[in-house]
């Protein structure tokens, strides 16, 4: 038996790459999940392809937004047990120096606050009854590159947050943990590429950046994902587990 089984599991940004492989991992192990997006026409779709699931539109970066999609879930399909921050925003190729301050906000409003705002929701809403949070952060956070400031520093902060949401949520049984995912073939990744670069060659330079030869896919993330989230890993919490093909070894 599917240790999701019978779990509600909300997942932000779930239209997108990353998302939707988490979202259909997790329904196929049992779970009914609530995808959750700005897309609303992608969402929907996601949704009703597969077999346990609901859609819900939500700005991770608005409060109102949180406490009603918590809310509406506890009156469908019941009160939720599983919450993956993987929301994300990713503007490429800026120079630290070039950097406006309304784009590193933006970086910051959806990857930090939205990670926080999820959080503390989870935190209120499973007090007294447990639950697991899953935050979708970045090697990024780990390894800074010159022309993502934003980015790895918002990632970063998610790193923190997971951390110290842990701490908190400890005694309620409720634990947070966070995935790093390295280079991942999604949208997100081709926006890195460069005037006149293909995709292969992109991904030929990436690949030699990683000890196993290959870049992990977004099924190797939900894969993770779906582990970490599990009754397996009941003691498991604060952890932040890297997904890179070992471009952190």
């Amino acid at each position: 038996m599917s240790t999701l089984r019978g779990r509600v599991a909300l997942i932000t940004g779930a239209a997108g790459g990353l998302g939707s492989a988490i979202a259909r991992r997790f329904a196929a192990q049992g779970a009914h999940v609530v995808v959750t997006d700005l897309d609303e026409a992608k969402g929907s779709l996601l949704a009703e392809s597969l077999e346990q699931a609901s859609f819900q539109r939500l700005d991770v970066t608005q409060e109102a937004d949180w406490a009603r999609a918590f809310a509406l879930s506890a009156r469908g399909p019941g009160a939720i047990d599983i919450l993956v921050n993987n929301a994300g925003f990713y503007q490429p190729n800026i120079a630290l120096q070039d950097m406006e301050l309304a784009t590193w906000r933006r970086h910051f409003a959806i990857n930090s606050d939205g990670t926080f705002l999820g959080c503390r929701q989870a935190l209120r809403d499973m007090h007294g009854r447990g639950g697991s949070v899953l935050n979708i952060a970045s090697t990024a956070a780990l390894q800074g590159f010159t022309l993502g400031a934003a980015y790895c520093a918002s990632k970063a902060a998610v790193l923190m947050i997971t951390r110290v949401a842990a701490r908190a949520g400890g005694p309620a049984s409720i634990r947070v943990n966070a995935i790093l995912p390295g280079a991942v073939p999604t949208d997100m990744l081709w926006g890195n590429l460069l005037p006149g670069q293909t995709e292969a060659e992109f991904l030929e330079i990436k690949r030699t950046q990683h000890p196993l030869g290959r870049l992990a896919s977004p099924e190797d993330i939900a894969a993770a994902a779906a582990f970490l989230s599990s009754g397996a890993c009941g003691v498991i919490t604060g952890a932040m587990l890297p997904v890179d093909a070992g471009a952190m070894a």
